[in-house]
């Protein structure tokens, strides 16, 4: 039962992203995604009292993983390996949530405000920390376009693919940077090579959170973090959770 109510979850999350997208955030109606997925309206309230409820739970899973790596950047020892790790690492993030930002970037003004209140505090921390602390306004002005760099194009050239614009993505971001990156991070290999056979511990532990609440169906975490259920499965086993 719970796998069942967590998959129906699952479906009003992914339709009502979809509608978003096709006709906008505020003119859908709850009504409308009930009956794309098939169920009955006071059935879609069982799992969420409100439209801004639903575009809360697509945009937390997105900000979660942002802070995440903003947190693993921030560890960083050289300004040049924190930008390296911060951008290409929400590179994959955004290309994963592409449906969710476009809804983000074209409705901006519909977004509860608690949610996206968010967004915008976690886009303001990673400015601070790419740009340094002895960073002027033309450096952080620098930055903030670097940051507009990685969103805009994924949300608004939806004809490109995954691959061209992770490629085309990052040469922009570094020459408006005016450097090479440090160093490049396993993660952002994964759309290239394949579906990782591990996860990063920053991911292991996103994957247990989301396991936990009871939320997030196996399947939709594994697609987030872009494993196959075998591996999320494997490392919800060894982690502090356990299923």
């Amino acid at each position: 039962m719970v796998e069942r109510q967590a998959d129906t979850r699952t479906r009003i999350l992914a339709t009502a992203e979809q509608l978003f997208v096709e006709h906008g955030y505020h003119p859908t109606t709850l009504q409308e995604i009930a009956d794309r997925i098939g169920i009955t309206k006071p059935a879609l309230y069982h799992h969420f009292t409100s439209k801004a409820e639903i575009l809360t739970h697509l945009l937390d899973p997105m900000t979660t993983e942002l802070e995440q790596v903003l947190a693993e950047a921030a560890r960083q020892e050289d300004l040049g390996t924190v930008r390296t790790r911060l951008m290409t690492g929400w590179v994959e993030i955004f290309l994963r949530y592409r449906g969710t930002l476009l809804a983000l970037l074209r409705e901006l003004t519909s977004v509860p405000s608690e949610a996206f209140t968010r967004v915008l505090t976690v886009m303001d921390r990673a400015i601070d920390t790419a740009a340094g602390t002895n960073a002027g306004p033309a450096e952080r002005v620098v930055l903030a376009q670097a940051l507009s760099a990685l969103t805009d194009p994924i949300a608004l050239l939806p004809d490109l693919s995954d691959e061209a614009l992770r490629e085309h993505l990052l040469t922009g971001v570094w020459r408006l940077l005016g450097h090479s990156p440090a160093s490049e991070p396993a993660h952002t290999h994964r759309a290239r090579a394949g579906r990782p056979r591990r996860l990063s511990a920053a991911d292991a532990e996103l994957a247990r959170e989301l396991h936990a609440s009871g939320q997030h169906s196996a399947e939709e975490i594994a697609s987030r973090l872009g494993v196959s259920r075998a591996t999320l499965y494997r490392h919800l086993r060894t982690g502090r959770n356990t299923i």
